[in-house]
């Protein structure tokens, strides 16, 4: 202690303060602190800085300054990170000081960084890896693979150390450095050194990888014998404890690293490790009568081992772990074994109650694949139903799409009908497919399903499919559903919904207003062809009275249900008000606004929406004068305000008026227009007759930005927008930006054989045939839209 006394003062570091203490509390015989952590990190202090003197009066000032400042590593503790601070992610790209100084000190003198003393090489690996500082890991690996660091016990401790990393999450050290250090371990015979959780936690790794990758077949080689012996310790009891046992996690990590190890083309290991998990018990007898029943035939050992792996999961109740072993098993046999299939059933069936987010997108491909199978595997619609109700409560909508897709495609329903959801799922299912996803035909299918296999609606759902059906074009479909729930003892639900009726009015005026179209274009072409043009105008004239009596049959039933007008609520008015608007009905509409005012209500921003709704359909002008007293008096439009006077004005052609109306809501504060008026203007500015071919392209462009950068869920991204924005970039002759908006708006949106689909799809490929033999587009890249397009076409 004199000699460190005379030599600590040349080492400018907090450690001299400790040391002074401790010798001062020596020789005026004072008491230690009983703290032995204290004690410890402070005797460790002092050894390295002893350690560190050496190296002082052989190296520069700077270095000097560098080598104090690692070895403050020993007391070094991370700042205290408050709840409001930013993540220890952080920490990682501005080092702390011991760290930061031991990283210049390596970049100046490799050799002199790896020649620290070793208690200080340790305690620098083992606080970088329990911080994540990845940069410090490598690099000290680095120089103990490089044998930068000399000496068996130096690298033999270091290397230890640094394996620890394997068990940050996420990892800090990769694969390729871990089988280096574990191959330098095993030269100098020091596996055993290995802490048990350091070898549970790289071959869970190793499991985890759902790939195959080399560096863990030979980690796996490596670590397998010492895995082996703890595995051994662990029994499963025989008497009545074993009705409360729950196997280690390393009997858990053992069953994935025989599929693992099957994988790898290990099958001596595998089977080495299956004997032992019998031996002690982890998998019990059932599960090899079992696989007796249903493979006494088949010699495949993978098939053998992983049928009696995954029956022994679901003994433990790890049906998530089965649920791997068996996608894997069906994955690599290449006909679907009649075995197999069994066992994934009744997997699946367990494994989708206890699914998890992650685990049940591997139900959906399991599910997936059985149903697309070419042999006679049969999915029970119950567990079909048990699958969508799972989707629903996960609110996983991809995966349920996928799979429904699957079940309506045509091989599959020559082979088996498949049900479609029941209950609550139903609705959920169509409002995801509808509204979020914008897949329109297998919407459209959905309720067309529902109609001709008379699957019932729930009732407090009826109302809300309906509305989804008729919002979204399926007039028929809508049709014939109000029909079906509008008798009945529970017909008021469908009957008196509000969103409903304005819905079915809505589409039905459209209808209404197509008919007419058609009847004057008949009546004024009616002296070309007079007896083929009669039969058809006759035609016309049925549906657009049907139309016009279903519309009034719709309202006058929700009238009905409301009662007297005094008594209905100022939804259900405002709601009225807006049909007979939507219409045509203007003063009708009008008449149940008064009521509201009659009855002294304030008039909201919703009743006066409605009022200039029915303005701007006939002066859009006139809305905008209205909407500027409203501002004058204090009364602030909205999005929707902007929004109807903007759209009416695009219809009638009024592009500097919505133009004029964007930038005053922008002034108002109304940033975020609404998703319809968005698309509005996206059809008006790709649609402008006689506009030049440079306004057209940057239109064109800010169009896709809009697609792009917007919610997939939204108006923006239907069908209906894809049209406009086809045709426009054929009009630019550009088929590469006509088909990313087709790819991106209509490919899965719309049925393959639609014809407006097969239309476009025939244009763009022309188009794309064009451009190839003129040299202005690659061969390769028109034969990859043309796949996509499955459209054949010569490339010369």
């Amino acid at each position: 202690m004199l000699l460190c006394r005379r030599l600590l003062p040349r080492v400018h570091t907090p450690i001299r303060v400790y040391a002074q203490q401790i010798i001062g509390s020596q020789i005026h015989g004072k008491a230690l602190s009983r703290s032995r952590p204290a004690n410890v990190s402070v005797h460790n202090a002092l050894l390295e800085a002893a350690d560190l003197v050496p190296m002082l009066y052989r190296t520069s000032s700077t270095e000097k300054e560098l080598l104090e400042r690692v070895a403050r590593i020993s007391t070094w503790l991370p700042p205290h990170m408050s709840k409001k601070s930013p993540p220890m992610e952080k920490m990682v790209e501005a080092l702390p000081d011991p760290f930061a100084a031991y990283t210049e000190l390596r970049r100046q003198d490799r050799t002199l960084a790896a020649s620290l003393p070793l208690p200080i090489l340790v305690a620098l690996s083992e606080k970088a890896t329990k911080h994540g500082l990845s940069t410090i890991v490598d690099g000290i690996a680095a120089d103990v693979l490089d044998e930068f660091i000399t000496t068996s016990n130096r690298q033999l401790r270091v290397a230890t150390a640094l394996l620890s990393a394997a068990r940050h999450d996420p990892p800090i050290l990769g694969k390729q450095k871990i089988h280096s250090l574990l191959v330098l371990l095993r030269q100098l015979d020091a596996l055993s050194v290995l802490s048990t959780a350091n070898v549970s936690t790289i071959v869970k790794r190793i499991v985890d990888n759902p790939g195959i990758d080399p560096y863990d077949a030979k980690i796996a080689d490596i670590l397998l014998p010492i895995f082996h012996q703890s595995l051994i310790k662990h029994s499963a009891p025989k008497s009545a404890k074993s009705m409360s046992y729950r196997p280690p996690g390393d009997v858990f990590i053992a069953f994935g690293l025989i599929h693992k190890l099957i994988a790898f083309d290990r099958d001596r290991h595998a089977l080495h490790l299956f004997q032992t998990l019998t031996s002690t018990c982890h998998i019990p007898v059932e599960a090899f009568t079992e696989v007796c029943h249903t493979s006494a035939k088949d010699e495949n050992f993978a098939l053998v081992v992983r049928s009696t792996l995954v029956r022994a999961c679901l003994h433990w109740s790890w049906y998530n772990r089965a649920l791997d072993i068996v996608a894997t098993a069906i994955r690599t046999q290449l006909s679907t074994d009649v075995a197999v299939t069994a066992l994934a059933l009744s997997t699946l069936h367990l494994a989708l109650h206890n699914a998890s987010p992650n685990h049940f997108k591997h139900c959906a491909w399991l599910l997936c694949h059985l149903t697309k199978s070419a042999g006679n595997v049969i999915v029970p619609d119950s567990m079909v139903r048990l699958f969508y109700d799972k989707a629903m409560h996960l609110q996983d909508g991809p995966s349920a799409e996928v799979f429904y897709r699957d079940t309506q495609s045509p091989t599959v329903i020559r082979r088996i009908k498949y049900p479609i959801p029941r209950g609550r799922s139903l609705t959920w299912l169509m409002n995801y497919l509808s509204t979020t996803s914008r897949n329109v035909h297998l919407a459209r299918t959905l309720a067309k399903q529902v109609i001709d296999e008379m699957e019932p609606i729930p009732l407090q759902d009826r109302a809300h499919f309906i509305t989804l059906a008729a919002s979204h074009g399926f007039a028929t479909s809508a049709r014939t559903l109000w029909e079906r729930y509008s008798v009945g003892r529970d017909r008021e639900a469908v009957l008196g919904n509000a969103s409903l009726m304005l819905r079915m009015v809505s589409i039905f005026s459209k209808l209404v207003y197509r008919a007419k179209a058609e009847i004057e274009e008949l009546t004024a072409s009616q002296d070309e062809a007079a007896q083929s043009t009669a039969s058809m105008l006759d035609k016309r004239q049925q549906q657009l009275d049907q139309f016009v009596q279903f519309t009034e049959r719709v309202i006058s039933n929700f009238r009905m249900s409301k009662g007297s007008l005094e008594e209905t609520s100022h939804y259900d008015l405002s709601t009225l008000a807006r049909a007979y608007i939507t219409l045509g009905r203007v003063s009708e509409g009008l008449d149940m606004l008064k009521v509201l005012l009659q009855r002294y209500e304030i008039p909201d921003i919703y009743d006066i929406n409605i009022a200039l709704s029915a303005m701007a359909e006939l002066h859009p002008r006139r809305a905008v004068s209205i909407m500027k007293k409203m501002v004058e008096r204090g009364i602030r439009p909205d999005a929707v305000t902007f929004g109807t006077i903007i759209h009416h004005a695009i219809l009638h052609g009024e592009l500097r008026l919505a133009g004029y109306l964007i930038g005053r809501a922008k002034e108002l504060g109304c940033e975020e227009l609404s998703a319809k008026t968005t698309a509005s203007l996206i059809r008006a500015s790709v649609n402008v007759d006689g506009a030049p071919k440079s306004v057209l392209k940057d239109n064109l462009q800010r169009a896709w930005e809009i697609i792009q950068s917007g919610d997939v869920s939204s108006v923006v991204h239907s069908p209906n927008t894809g049209k406009y924005c086809i045709f426009a970039s054929l009009r630019l002759d550009d088929p590469v930006m006509a088909f990313r908006f087709w790819e991106t708006l209509v490919k899965e949106k719309t049925e393959w054989g639609d014809r407006k689909q097969v239309f476009q799809r025939r244009l763009i490929a022309d188009m794309i045939q064009r451009h190839c033999q003129g040299g202005a587009l690659s061969r390769s890249h028109g034969r990859q839209m043309l796949a996509q397009l499955k459209e054949r076409r010569v490339l010369l």
